[in-house]
């Protein structure tokens, strides 16, 4: 899923709903995380996790901010965080995550 395609759902949000999507994506890459908890050693896991870990904190950063400023666009938020899961090889976990959340917007 690229950013183009997420923009498409997400943009027409008002501030509530994107909130809701925002946490509905922070709770899918939890569970793409784990992703990285194959049966192999853990410590092939640890790249995956790391990554993970960092895009989801770039996300509750963006959240925190958003409450106060929009001055973080969406638009640079969700490609920082596309660059951020490609460099780090989880873009398919993330592609996922990001399916997911698209999913809850409407319930």
């Amino acid at each position: 899923m690229t950013p183009e395609e997420v923009l498409r759902v997400v943009s027409p949000l008002d501030k509530a709903q994107r909130v809701r999507w925002l946490y509905a994506l922070g709770w899918a890459m939890t569970v793409s995380a784990r992703a990285g908890y194959p049966a192999a050693q853990m410590t092939d896991s640890i790249p995956h996790l790391m990554a993970f870990n960092e895009l989801q904190h770039q996300l509750y950063n963006y959240l925190r901010q958003h409450e106060k400023t929009d001055e973080w666009t969406i638009e640079n938020f969700l490609e920082g965080l596309y660059q951020k899961a490609v460099s780090t090889g989880v873009e398919g976990d993330f592609g996922w995550a990001l399916k997911v959340s698209l999913e809850h917007i409407n319930r």
